[in-house]
């Protein structure tokens, strides 16, 4: 076992347990280790999709969260003892999300026995997301299977090989897929109307994302997809909607009354705002419109 410190992509450490240069074509494991559990500050770019050569599955450790994507438009949230199977040169990209910690165990394998399962259907890359009922008792059976010794020769690898395959199946039968919340049906219209309301108050964003289910950082990439647009800037574009209708269907209605309504501090500001995005005052906006 190497127990090799490596930068991995998430941004933090991976503890490299070993290294197969010569992995057997029939089956075999390429290399395995174990995430550092480390805090990210930042953002992990979730837009660029990477592909290896070889299968990889993987156990989110205790304490570890963070996000999943790939080229089927399947996203998903992870945290301790959610798994991942991914196949060979499919796009995907995990980790962890802004102030968030990342933190797995995970194996790389090639080989035909694992093949004939993916082509059958029976391991599929649709659903490449699992919920574990009783993660720690799995998680242990993973740590035997990498533990030393390492295979010798062409049986000891067989073996090994069929352990690893047996567990994924086992983990497979019993598991729950998580749900795929870039299609979620009713999410993203529920989102719009959230942030439609109430625009006399500032919205917590944080709390909107946590009525849906998500993480604040997977909501906000979910719903710029989906929009085109964050959702600050959808709030912004419903609140300048309503006061151009209100200003051209409700012309009793004083520009102090309709700030007040969108929740502005007072006329000027609401003025100033207006006019940023609409390249007039209301004032002059609406004498436009009620002329035309």
């Amino acid at each position: 076992m190497i127990h090799q410190k490596i930068d991995s992509l998430e941004g933090c450490y991976d503890e490299l347990f070993f290294r197969n240069s010569s992995p057997h074509p029939a089956g075999d494991i390429v290399g395995a280790g174990l995430s550092v559990p480390l805090h990210n500050h930042g953002w992990w770019d979730m837009g660029q999709l990477w592909s290896y050569p070889y299968y990889t599955f993987s156990i989110m450790l205790e304490g570890g969260a963070g996000n999943y994507r790939d080229e089927n438009d399947y996203s998903c949230q992870l945290g301790y003892g959610d798994a991942l199977f991914t196949t060979p040169r499919f796009k995907h990209i995990c980790g962890p999300g802004k102030n968030e910690q990342w933190s797995n165990i995970y194996v790389s394998f090639v080989g035909e026995i694992f093949d004939i399962y993916v082509q059958s259907g029976v391991l599929s890359k649709d659903s490449p997301a699992w919920k574990l009922p009783s993660p720690a008792k799995r998680i242990k059976e993973l740590q035997k299977i990498l533990t030393p010794p390492r295979p010798t020769n062409p049986t000891e690898t067989a073996c090994q090989a069929s352990h690893l395959l047996h567990l994924i199946l086992n983990i497979s039968s019993e598991s729950t897929p998580l749900t795929n919340t870039s299609q979620t049906s009713d999410w993203f219209p529920q989102a719009c109307m959230m942030l439609s309301q109430d625009l006399h108050h500032k919205v917590s964003l944080s709390k909107v994302a946590k009525q849906l289910g998500m993480s604040y950082n997977t909501f906000r990439i979910y719903f710029s997809r989906r929009a085109g647009v964050s959702p600050q800037r959808y709030r912004d574009k419903i609140r300048i909607e309503t006061a151009c209708d209100l200003l051209k269907n409700n012309p009793s209605k004083s520009c102090q009354a309709i700030a007040f309504t969108l929740g502005f501090c007072n006329g000027d500001h609401f003025s100033y705002y207006f006019k940023q995005h609409i390249g007039m005052s209301p004032s002059n906006y609406r004498k436009t419109h009620l002329q035309d």
